[in-house]
């Protein structure tokens, strides 16, 4: 998710490019406090007093004795400056983490025992089922999270209604869906879909329509199976050969894709529940709603997602670390972040996200989350999984440009990350 989008007390500079990394915890400068900083990614104002407010709840929670510091940077530059702070031996000692991305950062972590838990007051049994797996490795868990996601279809209701077409439903099939956007592309003077550069924001459809993960059950790269390829194929055509979208113009332009819905210019899009606030609300100036990802011909797929804090490895106080991370994870905090519009990873305050919704889109939302959730299998990665997502941009908007062909592209990922 994220896409959505997430690290723990002297300070070390290690880097002009953003973030400070912090390897020990203590500081004389403070009155002998031990300061924390808690690492995360946060893209705007808006979401950065999210994070504020919920440290404000952990911060009470830990007590005079310990100051958590909160420092972030933009999902864009997130990896690149945790990459510098690796290489330097100084991440931060609670440090965030993106459950797609964790293949790839398990030397970040010290892995959290049953004996973690049990210091921090947190038990298994208190999360949504899978969503611990988003935080788990070859068996181990690195971390807790503190959410958990899958993607949905959203829709402009005003649009489909323009148009003369029926809304969608959570058993459209993917043919259901082509037929509503050529409908609204030809009839409601806006395009039925905006494709997407992101990751779960493009490969949903495929993988809906597939039953296939880009990985497969070996934890080998797969983009070169043939149903894939064909699946995959077929989404870059709703560009190229459909015309029911527009060409993503960057590779950089990663909020292009929500730009064009929120203006009105594109009556559906693929998002993470993560966004199933903003997509929906009444400040769009249009009646919105969701959907859980239209189905293929074998049935619906869909993968669990979701991102969480760790304890870093290079941390010199794990016991201070263990209090704030206990605290970001409380339920207290997760009831927050449920009243944010986040949906908590912890089943007990999963319900306060629904009572947080609108009434005009609480009834629409609670069904399409939980069809979104039923039967969701979780996200297999490779350790190049952070690559192939960053290269994929790129290769995509030559494939919407019509420069390149999606087979050429996924053959040259499998080329350069298949190892």
């Amino acid at each position: 998710m994220h896409k959505k989008r997430i690290a723990f007390a002297g300070l070390v500079a290690v880097t002009a490019m953003g973030f400070t990394a912090c390897a020990s915890g203590g500081s004389a400068a403070d009155g002998g406090k031990t300061t924390i900083v808690w690492n995360m990614w946060a893209g705007d104002t808006a979401s950065e007093q999210k994070l504020k407010d919920q440290m404000a709840v952990a911060q009470k929670l830990v007590g005079d004795d310990i100051t958590i510091e909160l420092q972030t940077a933009p999902w864009a530059d997130y990896f690149t400056k945790l990459n510098t702070n690796m290489a330097s031996g100084k991440v931060a000692c609670v440090t965030g983490m993106n459950g797609q991305r964790l293949a790839g950062y398990t030397d970040v972590f010290d892995e959290l025992t049953d004996d973690d838990l049990s210091t921090m007051g947190i038990s298994r049994d208190a999360y949504n089922p899978g969503a611990l797996s988003v935080m788990e490795n070859g068996g181990k868990l690195y971390g807790l999270p503190y959410d958990t996601a899958a993607m949905l279809l959203f829709y402009n209701a005003d649009l489909f209604a323009k148009a003369g077409a029926p809304l969608p439903t959570n058993d459209w099939t993917i043919d259901d869906f082509e037929k509503a956007a050529s409908e609204i592309t030809a009839k409601a003077g806006a395009k039925g879909f905006a494709v997407s550069v992101d990751e779960f924001q493009w490969l949903s459809l495929p993988m809906a329509e597939t039953g296939l993960q880009p990985v497969d059950d070996s934890g080998a790269l797969d983009l070169t199976n043939p149903s894939f390829v064909e699946a995959a194929t077929r989404y870059g055509d709703l560009v190229t050969k459909l015309g029911v979208s527009d060409a993503v113009p960057s590779a950089s332009d990663s909020a292009w894709t929500t730009t064009q819905f929120e203006n009105g210019k594109a009556a559906m899009i693929i998002e993470g529940t993560w966004m199933a606030s903003t997509l929906t609300s009444p400040d769009l100036g249009f009646s919105a709603g969701a959907v859980r990802i239209p189905r293929g011909s074998d049935g619906a797929y869909g993968v669990a997602l979701g991102s969480g804090y760790g304890i870093a490895a290079n941390c010199e106080n794990k016991e201070a670390a263990l209090k704030v991370l206990g605290a970001l994870s409380s339920p207290d905090v997760q009831s927050v972040i449920a009243q944010q519009g986040g949906y908590p990873a912890q089943l007990a305050s999963q319900p306060e996200f629904f009572t947080a919704l609108p009434d005009a889109t609480r009834d629409n939302l609670t069904q399409a989350f939980t069809a979104a959730f039923e039967g969701a299998v979780s996200q297999r990665v490779t350790d190049q999984w952070t690559q192939v997502a960053t290269a994929m941009p790129n290769e995509l908007v030559s494939v919407y440009t019509g420069q390149a062909t999606m087979s050429s592209v996924l053959d040259g990922l499998e080329q350069r990350f298949g190892k």
